[in-house]
């Protein structure tokens, strides 16, 4: 029952989330653009979608994670409050990352360089 219950908790929450973010979106920058601060909010928006996103992503893809992107050993993906960043960073500390890991963290730090050391989030 717990199974069905979380399922559906699951498309509720997936459906009024896709359902409303060009709502919400369209709705702050209009918001912001009359208080003169559209820059901001656009940039606020962005980072917290990518950070929740990442958030989602590190909870919702453990399995396929800890069996690609590090070793045995490593430090595991899973925990909905860290980042795949952050998950990857500690892996790359502690030399446990596998060929897949490091690949992909190469080209994260194209993007941003040493993004996934910075990444890191201690208390997590």
């Amino acid at each position: 029952m717990k199974l069905v219950f979380n399922i559906v908790l699951a498309l509720v929450a997936f459906f009024l989330y896709w359902s409303t973010i060009i709502i919400a979106f369209l709705f702050g920058l209009a918001r912001s653009i009359a208080s003169n601060y559209a820059y901001r909010f656009l940039n606020e928006f962005f980072f917290n979608l990518a950070i929740g996103t990442d958030q989602l992503g590190n909870a919702t893809h453990k399995e396929l994670f800890n069996a690609t992107l590090k070793k045995d050993s490593g430090y595991k993906f899973g925990n909905e409050d860290e980042t795949i960043s952050s998950v990857l960073g500690k892996n790359k500390r502690n030399e446990t990352l596998s060929n897949t890991g490091k690949c992909l963290v190469w080209v994260l730090d194209l993007i941003d360089g040493n993004h996934s050391i910075k990444s890191i989030e201690e208390d997590e």
